[in-house]
């Protein structure tokens, strides 16, 4: 006799598309900031660019997705042609995903090609079929999103090798070199360590900066020039409002009291 293997299937709240749409833009033909009145999930299917969300710019290239709430800031900037899968989401509950992330096998990609071409064939049933795949990608992207953020014990490691990646490298980096080294996204860092009670992750560099700069002012045959290049900062200019802010007090005006 057969033997029925029952499986248990929770419930999904019901995901509404608001509006679905493939848009390609030319190099060097930038999308200016707007907002939606749905969730927007952008999904990058060729080209490379950047694109600001709500205060912070993210990198963007193929296989790379953005979660934009509604009512949030946005644009996009391309140096190179790119075309974007471009979905509306209302009641997916992603909002607490805003940023970029990456799609690491591809199938939220075929989820979204495969939602744009029922829509665009309009074949018996393509409603229900459309209506099934806008669940499939909720519940892909929440998997992506899954699989570049460990759970666990793991976090606190995350932090922890942040932490000792910016000692050791005395701030010579930025928070994308930082995320990418532990193959995390610059938004997940961040709340690491913030659910952590720690200062961001661009303050702990900047401090590590400042320390060494302070280092290098002792030495009276170094230039400010040459403290700032070494301290990670462009221009002497921009190195000396931040030492001031930092410290109170100018780079030269350490630079004496230290020598006093």
């Amino acid at each position: 006799m057969p033997r029925r293997l029952d499986i248990p299937i929770p419930s999904a709240a019901p995901v509404q598309l608001h509006f679905a749409a493939v848009v390609k833009l030319q190099r060097g033909h930038p999308c200016p900031l707007h907002t939606h009145e749905a969730l927007e999930l952008v999904y990058y299917v060729e080209g490379t660019g950047t694109s600001q969300v709500d205060t912070l710019r993210h990198p963007v290239q193929r296989g790379v997705f953005t979660l934009i709430p509604a009512g949030v800031l946005h644009d996009q900037t391309n140096p190179t042609a790119v075309t974007t899968i471009c979905l509306g989401l209302i009641g997916s509950g992603l909002e607490r995903h805003t940023g970029a992330w990456k799609d690491p096998d591809g199938l939220l990609r075929r989820a979204c090609e495969r939602l744009v071409h029922e829509l665009s064939d309009r074949r018996p049933g393509f409603r229900r079929v459309a209506d099934g795949l806008t669940l499939e990608i909720v519940g892909l992207t929440e998997r992506a999103v899954a699989a570049a953020n460990p759970a666990g014990p793991d976090k606190d490691k995350i932090v922890d090798k942040a932490l000792e990646l910016i000692e050791e490298c005395e701030g010579q980096l930025s928070v994308s070199d930082l995320a990418d080294e532990l193959y995390v996204s610059r938004d997940y860092l961040r709340h690491l360590f913030r659910s952590q009670g720690k200062e961001s992750p661009i303050r702990r560099i900047i401090h590590a900066r400042i320390e060494k700069a302070k280092g290098l002012l002792v030495e009276p045959t170094l230039s400010i020039k040459e403290v700032a290049e070494r301290s990670g900062c462009e221009t002497v200019y921009y190195f000396s409002r931040l030492f001031k802010k930092e410290t109170g007090q100018t780079p030269t005006a350490f630079r004496a009291r230290a020598q006093s």
